[in-house]
C-alpha cells in the first residue's frame, strides 16, 4: 500500500488516467508519413501501457494548418504535424530556415537549423505548445505548365501560394507573380481548371497530392526547403507523467528521424518518377541561378522585422559561413 501510494504521490503512470491526443496533418492517409506516424502511435500506447493515445486525423480532415491551430487553441485537438507556414503562425523566427535561394544544401540547413532547435522550443513553449521534433518534407520545386527557366519566366505565372504567409508574399512580390490563394486541398482542382498554373512542394508531396498529374515541367534549381515539426499543446502534454514523456519523446525522435532520411530518397525517387511520366526538367544557366540567389537575398532583407529580427539574420547568416568554410576547410588540397 506504501509503494503504491508513493507512486501516485509522485506522479508516475502507474495510477494515471489515459491522455488522448487527437492529431491532424494535412499528410493523406498512405503517404510515408501517416506510415511512420501509425507505427509511432502504435509503438507510444504499447510502450506507456495505453497510457498515452495519439488519435490520428489525415488528410486534412480537420482542416487547413490555420484551421488546425484554432482548434488546438480551444482544445479540439492535441496536436499536429505543421509545415513552416503554420508553425510561422506561432513563432515566425522558424522561417528564416525557409529562406529561398539561401541554403546551398540540406547539409547547411540542417547545421544552422540544429543551432536554433533550442532558441525555438523555449518560443513554442512561450506560447503554449510543445516542440517535439523536426519532421521536414524536403527540398521543394517549382512544378508547372510552362517552362520556368529565369526570374523573367516567372513573370505572370499564375502561382499557388498560402493564404497569409508573409515569406511567401515577399518572394512572389520579388519575383513578379501575382498568387492565387487557395487551401492546399484544393490546388489540384485549381490546377485542373486553370486557375492556377503552377504550384510548389517537395516531390514526395506534390505526388502524394497528386498535383504533378496536372503539371508539364518542374525547375530542377530548388527554390528553398519546407520546414516541419511536430507541435502539442502543453495543457494536454502536463497531463503525461515524466516517465511517459520520456518515452513520447524517444519513439517520435526515433520515427522522424527515420522519416526524414526515407523521405530525402523518395523525394529523389519521386523525380525520376517524374520524368517516367513525361514531366520535363528545366535547369536555369548560371547567371538565371545568379539571377534567383540575388533576389532571395532582396526578400531576406525585406524580412527583417517582419518575421525575425536583424540579429537573428546576422546569427544564420554567420552559421551559414561558418559551415562553409568548415567545408573548404575539409577539401583535400589541389582538388575543388
Amino acid at each position: 500500500m506504501a509503494g503504491l501510494m508513493a507512486a501516485v504521490s509522485n506522479g508516475t503512470s502507474a495510477l494515471a488516467a489515459p491522455v488522448a491526443f487527437k492529431f491532424a496533418t494535412v499528410a493523406p492517409e498512405g503517404s510515408s508519413w501517416m506510415v511512420v506516424m501509425r507505427e509511432a502511435a502504435d509503438e507510444i500506447k504499447a510502450k506507456t501501457g495505453g497510457n498515452v493515445e495519439l488519435k490520428l486525423y489525415p488528410g486534412g480532415i480537420a482542416g487547413d494548418e490555420p484551421d488546425v491551430l484554432r482548434k488546438m487553441r480551444v482544445g479540439q485537438y492535441h496536436g499536429a504535424g505543421f509545415t513552416g507556414v503554420g508553425l510561422g503562425e506561432l513563432v515566425s523566427d522558424i522561417r528564416i530556415l525557409e529562406l529561398p535561394f539561401f541554403y546551398d544544401s540540406l547539409d547547411e540547413l540542417h547545421y544552422v537549423r540544429n543551432k536554433l532547435t533550442s532558441h525555438l522550443e523555449e518560443k513554442f513553449r512561450a506560447k503554449g505548445y510543445i516542440f517535439l521534433d523536426w519532421a521536414e518534407p524536403g527540398l521543394v520545386y517549382l512544378l508547372s505548365q510552362k517552362p520556368v527557366r529565369s526570374v523573367a519566366d516567372m513573370n505572370g505565372v499564375k502561382m499557388w501560394a498560402w493564404e497569409g504567409d508573409p515569406l511567401a508574399d515577399s518572394m512572389l512580390d520579388t519575383f513578379k507573380i501575382a498568387p492565387v490563394r487557395v487551401a492546399l486541398q484544393d490546388v489540384l482542382m485549381g490546377l485542373q481548371t486553370g486557375m492556377i498554373n503552377a504550384a510548389y512542394a517537395p516531390p514526395l508531396a506534390a505526388m502524394a497530392l497528386q498535383w504533378q498529374t496536372k503539371v508539364k515541367f518542374m525547375t530542377a534549381e530548388p527554390m528553398t526547403n519546407s520546414t516541419g515539426a511536430i507541435l502539442l499543446t502543453k495543457a494536454q502534454w502536463e497531463k503525461v507523467s515524466a516517465s511517459d514523456q520520456a518515452l513520447v519523446r524517444q519513439i517520435t525522435s526515433k520515427s522522424l528521424k527515420k522519416l526524414e532520411e526515407s523521405t530525402t530518397k523518395q523525394n529523389m525517387e519521386a523525380i525520376e518518377k517524374f520524368k517516367q511520366q513525361g514531366i520535363q526538367l528545366v535547369s536555369p544557366d548560371a547567371q538565371a541561378r545568379a539571377d534567383m540567389f540575388s533576389a532571395g537575398a532582396k526578400v531576406r532583407q525585406e524580412l527583417v522585422g517582419k518575421l525575425y529580427s536583424p540579429e537573428l539574420l546576422k546569427k544564420v547568416e554567420g552559421l551559414v559561413q561558418e559551415f562553409r568554410a568548415s567545408k573548404t576547410a575539409k577539401k583535400p588540397s589541389g582538388k575543388k
